[in-house]
């Protein structure tokens, strides 16, 4: 396991040199961690198997990981509730609750089973519940801690361009989400000597009196900025066509060019492949968003990676169903 987990770390660390912006990536860090881990755990039992210390150590690893789980159930409905009190009454903001409610009731099967008389099919069926479970899970656990770990990553290049990506707005006013991240653009524009020109990118929704470009211009306005500074992408409605619309503008503007990309932190990593994906040589900067929004933002991004490689997972899960039907 350590030599597997040790190849798997090379080769991580040899495509993130290269590319980093991949969620192929965050899939290697994870298992070479688990791989490593799960050497670590197994020499402290063969070379402490008599030892105090060590049963010890092998029961408190093998008995947190429940108390874990079953603490992040709870965490997670604490938080819906959370959600509904500070951000209203709606159905996008009972996704924590939901996915709380989801991990406990799983939990709350297992028990039952184990006390219940065996019955193969219904064993059979809970069986399957779990490993779809942990396929999920391990998708989940690998994009967060690679999500997290991507956006520490620090730019190393003076850009020539900072992009501001939209999010909704109330009418056309800037709501406190976005305006994080139009805060945190200008910051960035002061640290590199108010020599980048800023974009600002979102189209206009169906509920907006502007469009997303024009209201972030404005509130860029207000608050000192030039006007030649500020360049407007105003035909996007999503990620990539942020990324891809604004490309063309920096094409036109300047053949060779370097740029870095502001959002929320919980939504850098997954902008960054939309980046990728549009051909686009740029690097994300992450703006600070209320911590109780976090676990709720971060399963949204993660339903997204999820539907953006929709069919590599609908292979993986008949690949489960599969091997469940022949046993």
């Amino acid at each position: 396991m350590l030599v597997i987990g040790c190849i798997l770390l090379v080769i991580f660390l040899f495509l993130f040199l290269k590319e980093k912006r991949r969620i192929s990536l965050s899939y290697l860090l994870t298992t070479s961690i688990a791989c490593i881990a799960i050497w670590i755990i197994y020499f402290i039992g063969s070379n402490n198997s008599s030892n105090i210390i060590g049963i010890t150590l092998l029961l408190l690893i093998f008995g947190l990981i429940p108390l874990g789980v079953i603490s992040f159930g709870i965490y997670l409905l604490f938080n819906g509730k959370l959600m509904l009190q500070k951000e209203g009454k709606r159905l996008a903001n009972l996704l924590s609750a939901a996915v709380g409610l989801v991990v406990l009731s799983i939990i709350g099967m297992g028990i039952y089973f184990f006390v219940s008389t065996y019955n193969p099919r219904t064993h059979m069926y809970y069986i399957g519940l779990l490993l779809l479970t942990g396929y999920f899970s391990f998708i989940f656990v690998s994009y967060l801690f690679y999500a997290i770990f991507y956006h520490f990553q620090k730019v190393k290049y003076t850009p020539d361009f900072i992009l501001i990506l939209g999010s909704g707005l109330i009418g056309d006013k800037v709501p406190p989400l976005l305006a994080s991240r139009l805060d945190k653009g200008m910051n960035e524009y002061i640290k590199y000597d108010r020599k980048p020109k800023i974009i600002v990118s979102g189209g206009q929704g169906p509920d907006e009196l502007v469009s997303e470009a024009f209201a972030m211009k404005q509130y860029l306005l207000a608050k000192g900025m030039k006007d030649q500074d500020i360049l407007m992408e105003d035909k996007s409605t999503n990620t990539f066509q942020n990324m891809l619309f604004s490309k063309r503008i920096m094409d036109n503007v300047k053949q060779e060019h370097k740029s870095i990309f502001v959002t929320n932190n919980y939504h850098v990593f997954r902008a960054s492949i939309y980046a990728r994906m549009a051909e686009l040589k740029c690097e994300g900067v992450g703006s600070q968003t209320a911590r109780y929004y976090l676990p709720s933002a971060f399963l949204r991004e993660y339903i997204g990676i999820l539907v953006m490689y929709k069919w590599w997972h609908v292979l993986a899960v008949c690949l489960i169903i599969f091997m469940l039907t022949i046993v």
